[in-house]
């Protein structure tokens, strides 16, 4: 529903510093059509504001948390939710993402584990959001005017694009990830290995990288011989793809 990207920028507009709608809904905004649905929101934030961005989610009554995972023989063994009630908390410094969910959320739902203080269990309740009551925030890195990948997306190489190029914006102010900035993200090795991922992977794939410019389209191929100099399937179909507008 675009509607939640319009709420969301309602609501964030006005909150004093950048952030840009990513994921599936920003490459609707470019391509200014639906592509298919999507289980959420998503918004990025550059890591200098993280304490910002919490802060004003609080302030405007929303709770935000920390999604965290115990582990078992390097294996993921429980999920659940750590409260950030302030801007102090020493673990925002090193958190990559945070969940801000409205009270009484109609998409997940939360509730208090018994006897360990700030500590959710939680369980999504719908395969897609309908309402306004949730944002995921990732946080980004900012270096010299450019939006620079994290290690996971980059495999441990430094790439980067101008920040003018990396954030674009809809005729009626919105800012989104350019389309090349969220193809280059979602084309890691562990989305298109998993079952929940793949799918939608490839379908924004398939349908936005025709739509490319011929600068972007470069740019994202740059990106992907670097991060993967032994090749990438989606690396072929788009040194085959004829030149665009």
């Amino acid at each position: 529903m675009i509607n939640l990207v319009f709420e969301c920028h309602e609501l964030l507009k006005d909150c004093g510093f950048l952030y840009a709608v990513c994921g599936g809904y920003a490459l609707e905004l470019f391509i200014k059509k639906k592509i298919r649905s999507h289980s959420d929101i998503d918004v990025s934030i550059f890591e200098e504001d993280r304490q910002k961005i919490v802060g004003f989610l609080i302030g405007k009554g929303w709770n935000v948390y920390e999604h965290k995972y115990d582990w078992v023989d390097n294996k993921k063994s429980d999920s659940f939710l750590r409260k950030i009630v302030d801007t102090n908390d020493e673990g925002l410094k090193s958190i990559n993402q945070v969940w801000a969910i409205k009270p009484d959320c109609s998409f997940i739902d939360v509730r208090l584990r018994h006897d360990e203080c700030y500590i959710y269990d939680y369980e999504i309740t719908n395969t897609e959001q309908l309402n306004f009551d949730y944002i995921g925030v990732s946080f980004n890195k900012c270096e010299n005017g450019s939006f620079v990948f994290d290690s996971f997306n980059s495999q441990g190489k430094y790439i980067s694009r101008e920040l003018d190029k990396a954030v674009l914006y809809t005729d009626d102010g919105i800012p989104y990830l350019a389309p090349e900035v969220n193809l280059f993200m979602n084309s890691h090795p562990a989305y298109l290995e998993s079952e929940y991922h793949r799918v939608k992977s490839v379908l924004d794939f398939d349908i936005v990288a025709p739509m490319l410019q011929i600068e972007s389209r470069k740019w994202f191929m740059n990106a992907l011989e670097t991060a993967y100099p032994d090749g990438l399937e989606r690396l072929s179909y788009l040194r085959g793809l004829k030149s665009s507008v």
